[in-house]
């Protein structure tokens, strides 16, 4: 028994000092990546005659890995500054609609549109944060006031027939802007290139969080997150450093929405600035973990999967929901810091079952001495 006891305690104080190491991280996320690119080629694979993922379509899984994308843009805003933004569907949308205008009115480069959705859409996190933080606006007051302008773009994007109006647009096919399906045209006779585009998609900006976490930029937007006041005593320019974190966020959550716009046939102003759009991309954030750059990418592959094993497993309409929601408010209530905490509290509980071992054990050699 203390040999066991030993060997864990030992195990888990290796695992301790792992998650301290500089490159815990980057071996984690790449740990993530290379199962992510392996996923749709093994989900299909069967133990002991039981597939365990085939209940995984690549639709879902190309849907999981948009929001995760959307989640981790939403994180550099949201989790790092802690400037919490209720209205990236704004940017969403911007993103989706730039690009279906760019080959479907004039017949350019999806590539091209989306490079234009990106800019547009961190230009008007510009304007927002300009606005907003002009007006000390923090809090739900700004959670808010972001709201307000997502809701905004819904309502012209409904009443403004030059951008499709409450229709929207519905995807050209590849020969009225590019030579074919490929690459170029970003469409595809099948889902798996939309889902490794996709996939480029949530590691670029991976890559950008992570390296915007470790940098000085990433070390002043926690500072304005844990003490605002106490960053801008200490010299830290607050209001231009929580504008650079709205417009990053902003300009890569456009990405998601290119996507969207050329992955779906269709887009109206009622599915890419719906108010659930909001809730989509940060709720993946939420569950996985707030300020963290793996929580994003589990929240997504938490929340998507759940939601879509529910609707298959239940058949009385509503019922799916109901589970679905429940079990959010219980990984919420039970885990505020996330399911990124998970680990580190398994190892809390292992350690205090050691401790429980080890107290058991010297009481029974003393009582033995005795």
């Amino acid at each position: 028994m203390v040999q066991v006891s030993d060997r864990l305690e030992s195990a888990l104080a290796r695992y301790g000092a792992f998650r301290k190491q500089w490159y815990a991280t980057p071996l984690l996320l790449t740990i993530i990546f290379v199962i992510l690119t392996a996923l749709p080629f093994i989900r299909g694979l069967a133990f002991l005659g039981i597939a365990p993922l085939a209940w995984l379509s690549l639709n879902m899984l190309i849907v999981t890995l948009v929001w995760a994308t959307t989640a981790q843009a939403w994180n550099i805003m949201s989790g790092y500054t802690g400037q919490f933004s209720f209205g990236h569907a704004a940017f969403f949308g911007l993103g989706a609609y730039a690009t279906i205008i760019a080959v479907s009115e004039f017949a350019i480069s999806p590539w091209i549109g989306m490079a234009i959705g990106s800019v547009t859409a961190g230009l008007f996190g510009l304007f927002i944060g300009a606005v907003s933080f002009r007006y000390k606006l923090k809090g739900h007051y700004f959670a808010l006031a972001t709201l307000a302008f997502a809701e905004l773009l819904r309502f012209l994007f409904n009443n403004i027939n030059a951008v499709g109006g409450a229709s929207g647009y519905i995807r050209p096919l590849p020969v009225e802007y590019a030579d074919d399906h490929g690459l170029a045209a970003f469409q595809f006779t099948s889902d798996l290139p939309y889902y490794y585009i996709i996939l480029t998609f949530l590691l670029v900006v991976t890559i950008i969080s992570f390296v915007i976490k470790r940098s000085k930029l990433g070390l002043y937007f926690f500072a304005i997150r844990e003490e605002e006041r106490a960053a801008a005593a200490v010299g830290i320019p607050t209001y231009r450093y929580k504008l650079i974190g709205v417009t990053i966020s902003a300009g890569l959550t456009a990405w998601a929405g290119a996507f969207w716009a050329m992955y779906f046939e269709t887009i109206r102003p009622e599915t890419v600035f719906d108010l659930l759009i909001n809730v989509e991309v940060l709720l993946p954030a939420i569950v996985g973990g707030i300020g963290t750059v793996i929580g994003p990418i589990i929240g997504s592959f938490i929340v998507t999967p759940v939601a879509e094993f529910a609707r298959q497993s239940v058949d009385l309409h509503g019922l799916n929901n109901i589970i679905y929601g429940l079990v959010l408010v219980a990984i919420v209530l039970y885990s505020p810091k996330g399911v990124i905490s998970w680990p580190a509290r398994v190892i809390e509980l292992l350690r205090e079952r050691t401790r429980i071992l080890n107290r058991s054990t010297t009481e029974q050699v003393s009582s033995d001495d005795d």
